[in-house]
């Protein structure tokens, strides 16, 4: 049975594999969207030889009966076991062997031409961008397309909790959170991270995910002239990335205003990317949207693209286009001497 586990894990389909805490295996190939149950049923100890298998290593103890573990191939599996349920299980994402290029990505489909060479041009200007969407929505994805574009003679220092991200250029530092062990060796949060790539003279932050109180520190240099920040958050709409930020920042302990926190988001924060997985299992650009600034006590955006989704007897049919509103960085551009492209708001 071990052994129809690792068939699994060396088929390029397959993307996601579920171990149940009852043995039964589940997983989900690339385009589906729903996972499907296989016939493999392993035992417990079928469950740890091939954790063992493929992670090289098992960390769970009865304090810390979770672990979240990095894969001989760079997989990124998470166990969990007793007390926390009754048996061990187990959960594999699989590390793509190439993830897509922009180039790629238009050819699937997951955005438009117009928006790609857009967010493209935003990334080499160092606006501060976030691609947000619910979980396998294609946050990474497009995160590590982007970087692609940063330019070579850049300092890069990415921070992960998982290694994910390749980026082909030589100036760059790979920085890992850890989970403290049964050695007594600490944790090494994110946020500590943050703090100490500050410190390093970076050109270039990429936070693989933002999801806790890093996200204060992560603000404070944004807003201190740290431009050209990449990272992705979980989030159900645009809008509610704003929401979230303003949580993980309360997180953090630091006793200020909500008003004061809006204050920093809207002038940290320049484009926000929302993707989302469809019902026909195919993940897509929905909307990029400009935080513009702030009205009152509220953070204002403008939606420059937005996707048109129908269903069709053919399946889902998605269009991503220009809204018809220009960028507010645009003006700011052309009071510096810089006529801006136009071109990718052009709907024809």
């Amino acid at each position: 049975m071990v052994e129809e586990f690792l068939k699994l894990m060396r088929d390029g389909a397959v993307i996601e594999i579920m171990v149940n805490e009852d043995g039964a295996v589940y997983i989900e190939r690339s385009g589906q969207s729903s996972v499907e149950k296989t016939s493999l049923i392993l035992n417990n100890t079928e469950r740890l030889e091939a954790l063992k298998a493929i992670s090289g290593a098992v960390n769970l103890t009865s304090q810390r009966p979770y672990a979240d573990l990095v894969g001989t191939d760079g997989s990124r599996i998470h166990a969990i076991a007793y007390p926390i349920v009754k048996s061990l299980a187990l959960t594999v994402r699989k590390r793509p062997q190439k993830r897509p290029s922009i180039e790629e990505m238009v050819g699937m489909q997951t955005l438009s031409a117009a928006c790609a060479n857009f967010l493209v041009y935003a990334v080499k200007l160092r606006k501060n961008v976030m691609i947000c969407g619910g979980a396998s929505s294609g946050k990474t994805t497009l995160l590590n397309a982007l970087t692609a574009y940063l330019p070579p003679q850049e300092r890069i220092l990415v921070l992960e909790d998982t290694p994910e991200l390749t980026l082909p250029q030589p100036h760059v530092m790979y920085l890992r959170t850890r989970i403290a062990d049964q050695n007594g060796l600490p944790d090494v949060t994110l946020r500590e991270l943050v703090i100490n790539t500050l410190r390093m003279r970076p050109d270039r932050l990429i936070i693989g995910e933002c999801r806790g109180p890093e996200a204060a520190d992560m603000l404070g240099a944004m807003n201190v002239g740290q431009d050209g920040l990449l990272t992705t958050l979980h989030a159900s709409s645009s809008r509610e990335v704003l929401l979230r930020l303003e949580t993980l920042v309360l997180m953090s302990g630091l006793e200020m205003p909500l008003k004061a926190i809006r204050s920093q988001i809207s002038t940290a924060i320049d484009l926000i990317v929302f993707m989302s997985r469809l019902a026909d299992g195919k993940r897509r650009v929905i909307s990029v949207a400009e935080v513009t600034g702030m009205e009152l006590d509220n953070i204002t955006m403008s939606e420059l693209f937005s996707a048109d989704v129908r269903k069709s007897p053919e399946g889902l049919s998605v269009s991503l286009k220009g809204t018809g509103l220009r960028p507010k960085f645009y003006d700011q551009l052309r009071t510096q001497g810089f006529e801006p492209p136009m071109n990718f708001f052009e709907n024809s």
